[in-house]
């Protein structure tokens, strides 16, 4: 039965492959493209299992680009848009939020009609991310930072201490907040996680100065599943042309290069078609590799990408990189090749009746082209 032959090839492939170059069945061939498949789903669902991708509101910078952008910045200065001095932006433009107070002792800049957004849940969002630089005239620090986030009104709120993660004049700083409830932050009346409506920064020194205050990159954020943002949906079609396909282009040009080496070595290998179909069957071993390599993705922790592709690629570095289970699955896909060239080594002395190790020279001269065409041209 082709089943069994295709399954014997694992543990017996001597006894497979005789059986198989007596009858070739092209459905062999396709039981093995679609258990491939098969894992590959699964190996693809697993990886994005392990992915929780940054959601933000806004989606963009557009909270610290514009005074009119439907929302309203309220200051005790004169709040206004900074083009040279700024962390982050979009396509719209590049800016921060600019307040500056002559003589007084404390600046405060706060933004409203901002939601409601929801804190509470799972579901909802759990940081709070921003850009935050100070000017004092005489370079005094500031004695206190608060931020305030309300809750349907500006007596309702709930407020933390940024002071330590200000910055020395005139610098910027960045900060991210957990919020929601447990993460510390001091209620004051009544304010509710699942409605939040705006925000507060205020600073506080002893003395009066001329203060300036600037925001940039304002936005809470979530991290969310793949899988959950549908993703996955897109996975299987994935799967079906980026992963299938090369997988028959492998085959493909495996069986073309054996049978190139082997009349290299004066060993005729028969015609390519009947060839393709009985090397097809060993093939098999990509899907036990892609098996294994989707067990030791699955032992990876969770990871939260954000947007900025710099900082996703630093989080795959801190997180991901320095684990075995990670390195092992860059490894995995070369260990399956060099066991394919070990079956391909197989089926060339059982078709010839050559020695075994003419056999093994055709087959690592053939998984070296394979390599280099790979390496070179991505073939």
């Amino acid at each position: 039965m082709v089943v069994r032959e295709v399954f014997e090839v694992l543990y017996s492939p001597v006894k497979a492959f005789r059986k198989i170059i007596e009858k070739p069945d092209f459905k062999g061939v396709i039981l093995v493209l679609g258990l491939v498949i098969s894992s590959m789903i699964v190996v693809q669902y697993v990886a994005s299992s392990k992915l929780f991708l940054e959601n933000r509101m806004p989606e963009n910078d557009d909270w610290t680009e514009s005074l009119t952008n439907q929302h309203n910045w309220l200051a005790n200065g004169s709040p206004s848009i900074d083009g040279t001095d700024y962390k982050m932006g979009n396509s719209d433009g590049n800016h921060s939020i600019i307040s500056s107070i002559p003589n007084e002792a404390s600046i405060w800049m706060k933004l409203t009609d901002i939601g409601p957004l929801n804190s509470s849940e799972e579901t909802g969002y759990t940081e709070l991310f921003f850009w935050i630089k100070w000017t004092h005239e005489e370079e005094s620090s500031p004695n206190s930072g608060t931020l305030k986030l309300f809750s349907g009104s500006e007596d309702s709120y709930f407020d933390t201490d940024i002071t330590s993660f200000l910055a020395s004049n005139g610098e910027w700083a960045n900060a991210t907040f957990n919020i929601g409830p447990e993460q510390g932050w001091t209620p004051t009346n009544s304010p509710d996680w699942q409605s939040i409506t705006g925000l507060e920064f205020s600073l506080d020194w002893s003395a009066s100065a001329n203060l300036t205050m600037k925001i940039d990159g304002l936005f809470f954020r979530k991290y969310v599943s793949f899988i959950e943002l549908g993703g996955f949906g897109g996975v299987i079609q994935v799967a079906l042309i980026n992963l299938a396909l090369p997988f028959v282009i492998n085959l493909i040009l495996w069986s073309g290069i054996l049978i190139i080496v082997g009349k290299l070595f004066q060993e005729d290998l028969g015609k390519w078609s009947v060839f393709f179909v009985i090397f097809g069957y060993a093939f098999i071993a990509t899907f036990v590799y892609t098996i294994v390599n989707g067990l030791a993705i699955s032992t990876l922790p969770p990871l939260n990408l954000p947007l900025d592709p710099t900082a996703a690629n630093a989080a795959i570095n801190e997180l991901w990189t320095p684990l075995i289970a990670y390195q092992l699955s860059g490894y995995i896909p070369l260990i399956g090749e060099v066991w394919i060239a070990g079956l391909g080594a197989v089926v060339v002395r059982l078709m010839r009746e050559t020695t075994w190790g003419k056999a093994a020279t055709i087959a690592a001269v053939a998984f070296g082209i394979r390599f280099l065409l790979r390496m070179f041209l991505g073939l």
